[in-house]
């Protein structure tokens, strides 16, 4: 097969390389139109016969232009003077007028020097036939077509099996036939937009919910119900052994007393040596629990602000520094202070500060062995309670919702409105190493809830819009917005207080199947007569199709689709 690659005017000699080179087949015709820039010189044409040599292709010029044609015979390229030619293999066997090759000079610009590309004459056409004067009338010509003159017979052509015209006529046909039945299935739809002049409606409504039938009845409210469930399930606790409990501190309450005439403060630092009191022989240690501020003076409690913004406070607690039994001293036992300050006579002269315990010390133990419930126990027995717990939530979560039937579940803010309580037998798991034979634990759930029907509660708050629409009127379908309820209030024995809302157009009554079958066929410039035939209060009808637009609406009322806005009725002041 021949490709036929047609050149622009503007094109260079590169551009036409390249369309040559990017030609599927090796056989390429190459039309260029006589303002063609790119083979005016014979050096351009040459780089193009030297290319189509190189890259094994036979590239012919398509060309009325004579120069043009001359400059590509001398280069060895073929000639042709029209496309149909060139399929067909008509070679052109030179000009009609002249016989020899003209030489032309090619001037560059840039150098301002002249160089000249000598063409060689071409072989000698066959003779021309006698010239026929034309008739005196006749007009001249204006210009000389190239003559069209077989030198050889064309290759005969192999046999296609089916005329390529028939095929083009039946593709064109095949072609028009899905055309048809696709403009029949995808027919252009068309969206009316009708502006219509309706009243805005708003509604806030607070639903009640009751299990009591008779208070349900009632105006804006609803019935409501609730639902319970319980389940229980068990495990047996077995404790490991024995295990030792450590020794334990003792711990006192110190009780601090000055002689001053004034107000005095100090700060007793946990963990610092001039904190720490002593029994009187020295032998038992006790160290600050928590750092205190003392405030203290001749009148307690002191004046607001005597000790520099600290609240009177005379106690401290202690701890025994070594956790034994021999901690627990009597009361009085704790009198020596080391770290008192006030002995000093120049930081506090004839001051002096007290200490002692006015209770006995308490808490102390010695370390010892006793058959109790392990650490690891208890954290078994615990993690076996919470799972036990998550499975009967649930349990009794999916028992609810059946329970239910479809009804939605009252929950408030607060939580209220649902509840699931849970408890063990016995009440309280040992603590780790205490005393704990093994027995049986059981983790009993409770759960109930109210539900509503959030229908009903729907069905409510359209009733309360309606009550707003004038007579003659409708709500607007297809407008109506009612936002999921709030659950303002709620507790678990049915009571359910729900804030609702709704907003719509009151909107004069319109068939939109009806108009849609008038408008189906007819001018869209039409349509705002029709629309307006049909509704009242229409304050503008716009018409739009798509893809494209025709001088008829669809045929089929399933295309045409109606859009209402609606516009607020101004009110004028009398």
């Amino acid at each position: 097969m021949s490709a036929v690659v047609i050149a622009k005017a503007d094109d260079e000699i590169a551009d036409l390389i390249d369309r040559v080179r990017s030609s599927p087949d090796l056989n390429v015709g190459l039309v260029v139109p006589g303002s063609s820039r790119a083979l005016q010189t014979p050096l351009n044409v040459r780089l193009l016969a030297q290319f189509s040599n190189q890259s094994g292709r036979r590239t012919s010029i398509v060309t009325e232009d004579p120069r043009l044609q001359q400059l590509a015979r001398a280069s060895g390229i073929q000639v042709y003077g029209s496309v149909p030619a060139f399929e067909r293999g008509i070679e052109l066997a030179g000009p009609r007028v002249g016989g020899a090759g003209v030489v032309r000079g090619v001037t560059s610009g840039a150098s301002g020097l002249a160089a000249a590309a000598v063409l060689e004459p071409p072989p000698a056409p066959p003779p021309a036939p006698p010239s026929i004067t034309p008739p005196a009338h006749a007009p001249a010509t204006a210009r000389l077509e190239p003559r069209r003159v077989l030198t050889q017979l064309p290759p005969a052509r192999p046999s296609r099996g089916w005329d390529r015209r028939r095929f083009l006529y039946v593709a064109g046909a095949l072609v028009a036939v899905l055309g048809i039945v696709l403009f029949m299935a995808l027919a252009p739809s068309a969206k009316i937009t009708i502006t219509i002049a309706a009243t805005p409606l708003s509604v806030n409504s607070t639903i009640q919910g009751s299990p009591d039938v008779t208070t349900a009845s009632q105006p804006d409210h609803v019935l409501t119900g609730v639902v319970t469930s319980t389940a229980n399930q068990s495990f047996t606790a077995t404790p490991t052994g024995t295990t030792t409990l450590p020794a334990t501190a003792a711990k006192v309450t110190l009780t601090f007393t000055t002689d001053a005439t004034s107000d005095i403060q100090f700060a007793l630092p946990a963990n610092n040596v001039g904190s720490y009191v002593k029994t009187a022989d020295q032998s038992i240690t006790y160290v600050p629990a928590k750092t205190t501020v003392i405030c203290i003076g001749p009148v307690n409690p002191p004046p607001v602000g005597a000790c520099a913004g600290n609240p009177y406070n005379a106690n401290a607690p202690y701890v025994d520094q070594t956790a034994a039994a021999s901690g627990n001293v009597g009361a009085g036992a704790l009198t020596l202070w080391p770290g008192d300050p006030c002995p000093d006579p120049i930081q506090c002269p004839g001051t002096h500060i007290s200490v002692t315990n006015s209770n006995a010390a308490s808490g102390g133990a010695d370390p010892k062995q006793v058959a109790s419930a392990s650490a690891t126990d208890v954290a078994n027995w615990n993690a076996q309670i919470t799972q036990l717990q998550s499975a009967l939530a649930s349990q009794l979560q999916t028992d609810l919702q059946g329970r239910a039937a479809g009804k939605t579940f009252a929950k408030d803010p607060g939580g209220n409105g649902e509840l699931i309580s849970y408890s063990t037998n016995p009440p309280k798991l040992p603590a780790v190493n205490a005393p704990f034979a093994a027995s049986s634990i059981q983790v009993t759930a409770a759960a109930r809830a109210t539900i509503y029907d959030p229908v009903a509660v729907r069905n409510d708050v359209i009733a309360d819009l309606d009550k707003l629409v004038k007579p003659g009127d409708e709500l607007a379908p297809g407008r109506l917005n009612t936002p999921p309820c709030d659950v303002t209030q709620a507790n678990d024995t049915g009571t359910v207080v729900l804030a609702c809302s709704a907003t719509d157009f009151s909107q004069p009554t319109v068939n939109l199947n009806t108009l849609k079958a008038q408008l189906t066929g007819r001018n869209p410039g039409n349509a705002q007569h029709i629309v307006q035939s049909n509704i009242a209060k229409v304050q503008g009808v716009t018409v739009s199709e798509w893809p494209f637009k025709l001088f008829y609406l669809p045929l089929r009322a399933s295309q045409i689709e109606i859009d209402e806005n609606f516009v607020v009725i101004s009110t004028k002041s009398p």
